[in-house]
């Protein structure tokens, strides 16, 4: 009898362990995903002088998952909206805006997908300048 009682104490608590993993209802948060641009080189050009060359690092933050193929099927006409806008951002001053970048991106995500919810962010997680003396 003694032996009974101490198997069905060991034997709770592995059986509260596998409940207390089941969800606790419907999950409302179902956070996006993310995708890297392949490096991207863009050079300023400014009175038809070379003035610098930038290599940026970009993360695309897609608010949804379900929307993850969406993005991918359209990369090739993204990434050349993206080169325009790039480039149009580098001609401009001495250094480069992101912000500014950030916004021309997003307005080209959503004429390129068709809707401005799909792309959260933008983030550009490295922008590396090269200064061209002369």
């Amino acid at each position: 009898m003694a032996i009974l009682v101490i198997l069905s104490c060991l034997a709770a608590p592995v059986a509260y362990a596998e409940d207390s993993h089941a969800p606790a209802g419907p999950v409302t948060d179902d956070p996006g995903a993310e995708i890297f641009l392949p490096r991207m080189l863009v050079t300023a050009i400014q009175d038809g002088v070379i003035k610098r060359h930038y290599a940026l690092l970009i993360k695309l933050r897609i608010a949804r998952k379900e929307d993850v193929d969406t993005v991918r099927n359209s990369m090739d006409r993204l990434q050349n909206a993206f080169v325009y806008d790039l480039n149009e951002v580098a001609q401009r001053g001495d250094h480069f805006d992101q912000e500014r970048a950030k916004k021309r991106m997003l307005a080209s995500c959503a004429k390129v997908l068709g809707k401005g919810d799909i792309i959260e962010d933008i983030v550009f997680e490295r922008v590396l300048e090269r200064r061209i003396s002369g």
